[in-house]
Parts: structure tokens; sequence; C-alpha cells
């Protein structure tokens, strides 16, 4: 029988992503689940591991419910004292607090700047002189991408592996169900390419249509299709791009706003070499 979480006080999450596991979250998880089983506790605290809390910088790090507390840089000691303070005494412990709900801030002293994704000038191979902003390459970044492209009809045209344009006209089904790829199934189109994270001994089939590198490009010359976003492989190799119509400002406004996080009124230029 599973837990019943009805009598469930305080919920702690866990990380356990790959950077929090190289911290030595585990130890951290042991310890804390020990001490809530040693000391009667287990059916009035629930515990999960999140795979991902989303602030690599500062692992292992934990979220403790009710009060939305967010914890840095745990060791088993600190595991073991706020298990304590929360479950003993209903309070944080505010020198290992990365954040809660009063705060105006984060407290770390590793915050990563991430650069804003921003258009170069550029000379492409293939395309001539266009302007070119990295994007990104994940799933949780093409997924979403990818169903607001194809599931409704969009002035969209499709090229792959050098292949001639494919125009797309007809809403197409965008199936994510499989461990790693995405597969595009409609009258127009049959596209399948690994957007998950792949582990190592992967087979090669599977590498070689895994999406590693992401563009948005902007061409300089003015034709019918005048913006694209580029997937191509790890290695460079070309995988597929997805051509969108110049008059389609609507598409493009999405492709900016929200995969590239910039606004369609202040589009990023960096005029450096």
């Amino acid at each position: 029988m599973g837990k019943n979480i009805s009598k469930v006080h305080t919920t702690f999450q866990f990380c356990d992503g790959g950077s929090c596991r190289k911290a030595k979250s585990e130890i951290a998880i042991r310890e804390a689940r020990a001490y809530i089983r040693n000391n009667g506790l287990w059916d009035t605290t629930h515990t999960i591991k999140t795979r991902c809390n989303g602030r690599c910088e500062d692992a292992p790090t934990w979220i403790v419910q009710p009060g939305n507390f967010w914890y840095k840089n745990l060791t088993p000691d600190k595991a073991v004292s706020i298990m304590k303070s929360h479950l003993e005494h209903n309070q944080p412990i505010e020198e290992h607090l990365l954040y809660k709900d009063e705060w105006a801030e984060i407290i770390t002293d590793n915050e990563r700047v991430i650069s804003p994704a921003s258009f170069r000038h550029k000379t492409d191979p293939e395309l001539g002189e266009v302007l070119l902003a990295k994007a990104f390459a994940s799933d949780q970044h093409i997924y979403p991408l990818f169903q607001y492209l194809f599931q409704e009809p969009r002035a969209i045209a499709i090229q792959t592996y050098g292949d001639a344009l494919v125009e797309i006209t007809t809403p197409h089904q965008v199936d994510y169900t499989d461990d790693y790829d995405i597969k595009i199934k409609g009258s127009e189109l049959q596209l399948q390419l690994a957007i998950a994270a792949i582990p190592k001994d992967i087979s090669t089939e599977i590498a070689d249509r895994k999406v590693g590198n992401a563009e948005v490009i902007w061409l300089k010359k003015r034709t019918i299709f005048t913006k694209a976003i580029r997937l191509k492989n790890r290695k460079g190799k070309h995988l597929v791009t997805i051509w969108i119509r110049e008059e389609d400002t609507t598409t493009w406004h999405h492709i900016l706003k929200i995969y590239l996080s910039m606004s369609p009124d202040q589009i990023r230029i960096n005029n450096e070499s």
C-alpha cells in the first residue's frame, strides 16, 4: 500500500540531477531518510527525488514545502539539521537557504551569468550574409517549438538532409512518447529526430540524428522565406531547416519571444565580429 498522503505535513524535494549527484547528493538524501525513519516521522513526512531543481550551481539543492524554502550546498550534516529544524521546530535554517518567499532575491555565491541570445553577423557557407543566433537544443525547447510549428498550419517549409523544400500546409502529429525521439507525422512530412539526452553508449544511428546545435537564422536578402531554424547534430551534420515566410510575423515573433526570450520590438544584434 502506498503512503497515505493525507497524513503528510512536510515534503522534501531532493534534487538528484547530474550536478547534484556529482556533489554527493545521494549521501545527504540517505542520511535525511534514515533520520525520519528512525524518529518515527516517515508517515507524516514525504520525500521526492526531483531529477533537477534548476539550480545546478548551488548543488546539491532541496526544496521544503510548505513554505517554499530552497536550500543550497547540502551535506549529510546539514541534511539532518535541516530535517530536525523543520520537523521538530517548524523553522528553516536560514544560513543554509538559497531562497524563501519573503526574500527579494536568491542568496548564492555561485551565480552563473548566462548571456541572453543575440544575433551576430555571419557569412554562412550555404546562405551567404545572415544574422545568426545560437539557440537552445534541449527537448525542453525543441518539443514545444515543434508543437507550435506543426500542430496548426503555418507558413513554413522544411528542408532535410539536402532535399528540396517541402511546404507544410496541413496539421501534423507531434509525437514525443519515445525515450529519445520526436516524430513529426503527416501527409507532407515524416520526420524523426532525437532530442532527449542520450547515454554515451547509445547506438550510432540514434546519436547521428541527435539534435546538438540549434540556430535561428535571419537572411539579409529578401526572398519568400527569410527566417529559419536550423538543427544540426553534435558533429555539425545538417538535420533539418525550418523556413518561415517573410510575411509570417506571428510565427517569427513567437520564436523571438518564446524560443530566444527576445522582444520583437528590441531585437538584440551584436555587431562585434
